[in-house]
Parts: structure tokens; C-alpha cells; sequence
């Protein structure tokens, strides 16, 4: 029997009283907004109302007697933590679908209500063949069956949208539009469809602030082959004083004709090119002729990848900039874990979660926290994606492992890190695991590979001295890092999957292996590297992030010539640029943790 005082318990008995009302046997809730963005809004946070589960990435299907939660190997140990066993049971995202759920149900004539705004035109096809196999079918809801339940949700936010220059950005939004515009000629499409805020922001040079760590305006936006371009905005958002914006030709409209203005275009015989991946299906029903469809990625997506020397010479310099945040950090750490243990007071997550900000606080032109800062103590590391709350909130043990991820979001650039210490001498095991994980680091670091290389081409390189020891770990090796926009940024990545996108000069992507042992520790190391091309006409990577490793946990008798020699390049590089920049009395220390090793 379900106990009613459980929050989680009470929501999921009213959402089926609800869906039984609608005349829905069972209800799809993706963690996804209207932007199909990986972080939301408070208002836009259905997946965790419903399920308790705050991750970035999941789906829920609800139904009168099961509640199944998707998500991926990031969120396994959290997603148990959250979502009560006797709730909820859970498969695994990308290799037990949600399709895959729905083609083998035992039970036909279900009908399952979705949002269409909130799921893609990828997702919905799926689905839909999945559910007819299974002689059931989906069907849209009029309004979200949440928000009609959820009575404190919170509202949208109403910050104004911020200029962001040419001078920052390195290419007039006008430029912008105009090679947009020219991509959907070449496409042979009218109208781009767009409502990626990332996006949105890069075409238009615009930031905001609706969203935590991500300096976007939630919105939508259509551009025609001639460069005509329609942003839908809450009014609200829009500055009465738009002389540093570069909005001539840019004609602002209302949200809510968003749909309702395509279903008109749509009846004059236009095409519209919609990324099937990222736009919502909604906007496929508003069309009504599927033959008007031009399924294709968005061309802003690849455009914004591929950086300007401008932008690119932003993100190098906030990564010296966090380097030097970093470093402070990491004196602090050295000089208080031991110190304040002993005394009976030891650092907290938490602490550290403020610490890193604090120091971040302190450069020229940092606004924000690029993402909710991964302070893992011993096994608190072992969820990749893990958020101190005051219920975790566990300290420093000198003994126990600590794993940090953090990044800023700088005016010049955007940055993200991973590193991974020990303040005592580790299990040899512990010690074979971050060595090998610091094999794939490198391994992926010192590559040369030839144009047309995709980014599934060389996942392997960084698993391959984990998997000599019988060793692998569940998430992707590496994700794309806008400039001042999304910390994981479309559409090159690095990981087991096929990514049909081709790695070239100008994008940034993470490197970021990792081993995590449940109950005990986790470990990752993660730099960011900017893609060069060599005289040879073949491609390099090159670290941006400026930041010590940790030597202590290093089996050297494990790396080769080649391996260690990267190393102490880097640290030699680390040291050479942040020396001038760091109060004196870091010098010493900076100088012993980038002190070359030897056999």
C-alpha cells in the first residue's frame, strides 16, 4: 500500500486521478522544457514534481500501476536515492528505452498522453511506431496535465536580455543571419524553426539570465531564406533601450503566436527546416504537412561550434583566469583538509562548493557558475553528476578520495574541470584506476588525427587502459563548451555513440575519463581542449585548462615516455602561466605540484 504522507507517493496518485479524467492510461514526462534544454527552469522542473529525480537528463512514464524512470548511467546511484524503490523502478536511458518499453507491453488500447511542446519530433516517431506495435498509440494533451496540478509552481523568469557585442563575440549578429540565411537556401528550405536559447543567443548576440549557469533569454525564433527573422519574447525581456543591440531587421513578437504563426506559413505551401533531434513536435502538428518538413540539424548549431578567433582567444584567457581560482583552491584544500580534521572541524562539500565560487568571484569578468559544482566526498564522487544538499553534506576525511568538477561562466568564455585528490597514500587498486584514467587523459590529448575524424573514432583511446584492466565507466568522454553560453554544448562529443558530426578546427570539447567504484569513490580528471590544425593539414588537440594534476595517486611505472614527457609539458605550462599571476606565497607551492616526475 502506498503511503499517502510521501510526497512522491501523493503526486503520482494525483497525476493518474488526473490522467484518469483526461481519459489517458498513461502519461510520458521528459525532463525536458519547451527549448528542449538540459538545464530548466524552476518552473519547467515537471520531471522532479512528479518523480523526486533532479538530474539533467531522464524521462518517466506514468501509469496506473507503474511508474518507470529512464535514465543514464550518470544518475544511477542518485535516481535510487531519490525516487523510492517501492515507487518507481528504473532502465537505463539509451540501452532499455523508453521504445523499447513500449513496443513490448503486454497490455494494447493504452493511450499515452505526452506534451508535444516538450518532446521532440525524433522522440515522438520513435515512440509512436513503438506504441503501435504494442497496438497502443500516443496522444497529445491539450494543456501539460502537471502544471494543472502543480499549485506552487514557481512563475518564468522576467530578466531583461543583455547585449553582447560584436567586440565580444567577433561577428556582427547581421553576418550571422545572413550565413544563416544562405545555409536554408542551400537546404532548399523558407523558414528555420528555431527554440534553442543557446542558439538563439549566438544569432542575435544577445545573453540573459533565465536560466541558472546559462546565460540565455527563453524564447523562440523563425528566420526566412532572405534573412527576415521573427523572435518570439516575452515583451518583458526586451530593454526599452535597444541601442546596443543589434536588432535592425529583427521584428519581436508575442510567444504565444509561435505556433499559431508557423500553422499560418504553413498554409502559403513554405518549407520549414526543424532539427528532429531538438525541436518539438508541436511545431510539426502546427505545419500539418509532414512534406513541408526539412528534417535537418540546426545550421545555427554547427555554426556556433565552430569558434571565431575572437571567441577562442576568450576562452583562453578566462582559462587562465580560472586556472588562477583553481589554484587557490587547491592551496586551500592542502593547507586546511589535514589541519581542520585534526582540530575536530573539517571543510565540508559545501564549503568547498564556496570556496571555489569565492575565489571565482574574485576575477575580472566572471558572472557565474557554469554548472552546480560536483564537491564529492569518498563516495559521493561515485555519482557523476552529484549535488551537495544539506542532507548529504558530508566533510573531508584526509583518508577518503575527493573529486571536483566545477567551471565559470566568464564574459570572455566559459570553462569546466575535473580533478580528482587524495591528502593520504591511497590502495595500490585506487592508484591503478587513476592512473589509468589519467592514460586516457592523455592518450586523447596528444592525438593527431586526420580531417573527417567523428568523435565515436576515438572514445576508445580513452577507455583502452581502463578496459587492460578490466575496468570501463558509463557516461561520455567528452561534450562541446560554448563561448559565454551552454557548458555542454551541441553537437560534437566524444563517446561510445555514433556522432555523425566531423571534429575540425575551432571546436572545444571536454576530455574527461573516469572510474567510480558505488559506495566508495570516483574519479575523474577533465580538461578542456581547443582543436588545432597542424601544418600537416592533420588536427590536434590542445589543452586550455591550466591546472595541476594530481601526482600523488601516479603509478609511474604505468606510463610510458610518451605519457610522462605530456605531463610535465603541461604542468611546465601550467607553471609558466600562472606563475606571474599568483599571490607569492602560491609560488612555492605551485612550483612542487608541477614539479616534473621521474622514474
Amino acid at each position: 500500500m502506498l503511503d499517502h504522507n510521501n510526497p512522491q507517493a501523493m503526486r503520482l496518485s494525483l497525476l493518474r486521478e488526473k490522467m484518469r479524467g483526461d481519459g489517458f492510461d498513461g502519461l510520458i514526462v521528459p525532463r525536458f522544457d519547451a527549448h528542449m534544454a538540459e538545464y530548466v527552469a524552476p518552473c519547467d522542473q515537471r520531471l522532479a514534481w512528479a518523480t523526486g529525480f533532479t538530474g539533467s537528463a531522464g524521462v518517466a512514464v506514468i501509469t496506473m500501476d507503474e511508474a518507470v524512470l529512464f535514465i543514464d548511467g550518470r544518475y544511477t546511484v542518485q535516481a535510487a536515492e531519490q525516487c523510492p524503490a517501492e515507487l518507481f523502478t528504473f532502465r537505463h536511458l539509451h540501452d532499455e528505452p523508453l521504445a523499447d518499453w513500449l513496443r513490448g507491453l503486454k497490455a494494447s488500447n493504452k493511450v499515452f498522453g505526452f506534451d508535444p511542446m516538450h518532446v521532440s519530433l525524433k522522440w515522438h516517431a520513435e515512440w509512436t511506431e513503438a506504441a503501435q506495435q504494442s497496438h497502443n498509440s500516443l496522444v497529445a494533451t491539450n494543456n501539460n496535465l502537471i502544471d494543472a496540478l502543480w499549485l506552487d509552481q514557481p512563475t518564468p523568469s522576467k530578466a531583461q536580455a543583455r547585449a553582447f557585442t560584436e567586440e565580444l563575440c567577433g561577428e556582427t549578429s547581421s553576418s550571422k543571419r545572413d550565413r544563416i540565411a544562405n545555409e536554408l537556401r542551400t537546404a532548399k528550405a523558407d523558414v528555420l524553426v528555431e527554440n534553442q536559447p543557446d542558439n538563439i543567443a549566438w544569432l542575435l548576440n544577445i545573453r540573459g539570465d533565465d536560466i541558472a549557469f546559462n546565460p540565455f533569454v527563453n524564447s523562440f525564433l523563425t528566420i526566412d531564406h532572405d534573412g527576415t527573422t521573427n523572435w518570439y519574447v516575452a515583451q518583458e525581456k526586451v530593454p526599452q533601450d535597444l541601442s546596443a543591440f543589434e536588432l535592425d531587421g529583427v521584428q519581436v513578437r508575442n510567444p504565444a503566436s509561435f505556433l499559431s504563426d508557423l500553422e499560418s506559413q504553413s498554409q502559403s505551401g513554405k518549407t520549414f527546416s526543424v532539427d528532429p533531434a531538438m525541436g518539438a513536435v508541436a511545431v510539426q502538428f502546427a505545419v500539418g504537412d509532414e512534406k513541408q518538413l526539412v528534417k535537418q540539424a540546426s545550421p545555427i548549431t554547427l555554426a556556433k561550434a565552430k569558434k571565431n578567433q575572437t571567441e577562442l582567444q576568450g576562452m583562453r584567457d578566462c582559462h587562465v583566469q580560472d586556472g588562477i581560482a583553481w589554484l587557490k583552491f587547491l592551496y586551500w584544500l592542502e593547507e586546511n583538509v589535514q589541519s581542520r580534521f585534526d582540530a575536530g572541524r573539517p571543510i565540508t562539500e559545501m564549503e568547498t562548493v564556496e570556496k571555489i565560487t569565492a575565489f571565482r568571484q574574485e576575477l575580472p569578468g566572471f558572472e557565474q557558475p557554469s554548472f552546480d559544482v560536483i564537491a564529492g566526498a569518498g563516495p559521493n564522487g561515485a555519482m557523476c553528476h552529484y549535488k551537495v544538499t544539506k542532507e548529504s553534506n558530508s566533510v573531508l576525511d584526509p583518508s577518503a578520495v575527493y573529486l571536483h568538477d566545477s567551471g565559470g561562466q566568464f564574459t570572455s568564455g566559459t570553462t569546466d574541470a575535473t580533478r580528482t585528490f587524495i591528502f593520504k597514500s591511497q590502495s595500490t587498486a585506487f592508484c591503478e584506476n587513476y592512473t589509468a584514467v589519467l592514460k586516457g587523459l592523455i592518450a586523447v590529448n596528444s592525438l593527431k588525427f586526420p580531417p573527417k575524424t567523428y568523435g565515436h573514432h576515438i572514445d576508445a583511446l580513452a577507455r583502452a587502459p581502463l578496459w587492460a584492466i578490466d575496468k570501463d565507466f558509463d557516461h561520455g568522454t567528452g561534450h562541446g563548451v560554448g563561448h559565454n553560453l551552454s557548458v555542454h554544448e551541441q553537437p560534437q562529443r566524444i563517446g561510445r555513440a555514433i556522432n555523425e558530426i566531423g571534429l575540425v578546427p575551432g571546436m572545444i570539447l571536454t576530455i574527461e575519463p573516469g572510474y567510480y567504484v558505488a559506495g566508495e569513490y570516483g574519479i575523474r580528471i577533465e580538461n578542456l581542449a581547443e582543436i588545432l590544425e597542424e601544418p600537416s593539414g592533420f588536427l590536434t588537440f590542445r589543452s586550455m585548462t591550466l591546472i595541476p594534476i594530481d601526482v600523488g595517486p601516479i603509478l609511474v611505472e604505468m606510463l610510458t615516455d610518451t605519457e610522462l614527457t605530456w605531463l610535465n609539458q603541461y604542468h611546465q605550462r601550467v607553471r609558466t602561466t600562472l606563475e606571474p599571476l599568483v599571490p607569492g606565497e602560491m609560488v612555492h607551492y605551485l612550483h612542487r605540484v608541477t614539479a616534473p616526475l621521474s622514474r
